[in-house]
């Protein structure tokens, strides 16, 4: 879908028409082969930016079949699961069922009218922003300022391919929206966090493809 075909649409609806590809249709293709891939991106990719940081309460932000939420949880004492795909939030129920460490939230693609301000230690969110257009990176920007903690993080994995303004990001490498660097930073910023580590990595065979950026609020 290209930037002109979306003109009339919300963020919401954006989020939606988009979020919904992201269930069962592409569990063997996409989660498993992913889920395998991740002790290798948490030893190299997220826990270095995660290193040193006390968290209790974590959202894991497009939590899909939630294998980083496993992983949050060994350190959290409460993990909240969100996703738009229904399909994701009944696997999810379905994979955490009966442990008090997991909590299933769906929502609107957007925001996080789930969670009260100033409520969470750490925002996460790894192997999904990448996709995500700047109207919703913005939004869960600010959502996610509004619910962190003073003194709380956000990890965010976003994009780094600005080859094709206004094209359809299905038809970008590794389906990467556009988004830099630099744009993430000025955003983040203008959001009221304070970047302390940032920084570009690869992605498959695509070089700097892709950001990571732990974020604090002040």
């Amino acid at each position: 879908m290209s930037e002109i075909d979306k003109g009339a649409q919300s963020p919401a609806d954006i989020a939606a028409a988009e979020g919904y590809f992201w269930g069962d249709q592409v569990s063997e293709v996409y989660f498993e082969p992913a889920e395998q891939a991740l002790d290798i991106q948490w030893a190299n990719i997220i826990a270095p930016l995660l290193q040193g940081l006390e968290y209790s309460t974590v959202i894991d932000l497009a939590s899909g079949h939630g294998r980083n939420a496993r992983r949050l949880a060994e350190k959290a004492r409460l993990v909240y699961c969100v996703d738009i795909n229904p399909e994701n939030i009944a696997f999810l129920t379905r994979r955490f069922a009966g442990d008090q460490k997991f909590v299933i939230v769906g929502n609107d693609g957007v925001t996080l009218a789930f969670f009260g301000d100033c409520s969470i230690d750490l925002l996460y969110c790894f192997d999904a922003l990448v996709h995500f257009d700047l109207e919703i990176v913005q939004s869960y920007l600010r959502e996610g300022y509004r619910v962190l903690r003073t003194g709380g993080h956000a990890f965010i994995h976003c994009s780094n391919y600005t080859a094709n303004p206004g094209g359809d990001f299905s038809e970008n490498p590794h389906w990467r929206n556009f988004m830099s660097f630099e744009l993430f930073s000025h955003l983040a910023i203008k959001t009221g966090f304070a970047i302390r580590r940032g920084r570009k990595i690869d992605w498959g065979d695509v070089p700097d493809l892709d950001c990571v950026f732990l974020l604090r609020k002040e």
